[in-house]
């Protein structure tokens, strides 16, 4: 049983070469699969939520994500990269997640959102200062924008989103 650790463990680490390529894979994996899962729990919350505010918000992620899908996909050819098809696996969990919830689902969805669009603010904003690759940083830094005004809208709705009952506060004009 030691032998065969032993040798799992000896195959993972011959599997994990550092490099330049990886670097830029990484970029182009991630940022498609943050992407396909955004735009698939944006298509479960608008059957789902209740919220006009959520489902709107749901509306417009589908648009900006079926343009950055095919942003990507250009960007990973011309960079002769396979492009995923499908979220990682932490994000299908999510997805399973919000498709099993009625009760609280405005609420959840948009938590899950407003994480995934920290993360992936995160990666961009990585990117678009240190990337080697002038393709892969001019595509991050344009990207920025548009993620920072769609995290600003997630947090807005966040704070809107009672904590334990999915529903609106009320907001006194």
């Amino acid at each position: 049983m030691k032998s065969l650790a032993a040798i799992c463990l000896a195959v993972l680490a011959l599997s994990v070469q550092p490099g330049h390529a990886d670097t830029i894979d990484a970029f182009i994996e991630e940022a498609a699969q943050q992407s396909l899962f955004q735009n698939n729990s944006s298509r479960i919350a608008m059957e789902k939520a209740t919220l006009p505010e959520v489902k709107a918000f749901a509306r417009q992620m589908i648009a900006d994500h079926e343009q950055f899908d095919k942003q990507i996909r250009q960007l990973g050819e011309s960079q002769h990269m396979a492009i995923p098809v499908e979220p990682s696996m932490a994000s299908k969990a999510k997805q399973l997640r919000l498709e099993s919830r009625d009760d609280s689902f405005d609420r959840i969805y948009i938590d899950s959102q407003a994480e995934t669009l920290e993360q992936k603010l995160m990666l961009f904003k990585k990117e678009a200062m240190s990337s080697q690759n002038p393709q892969l940083k001019a595509f991050a830094q344009s990207a920025l924008p548009d993620i920072e005004k769609q995290a600003k809208t997630a947090r807005d709705l966040q704070e809107k989103l009672k904590p334990s009952a999915g529903a609106l506060k009320s907001v006194n004009p």
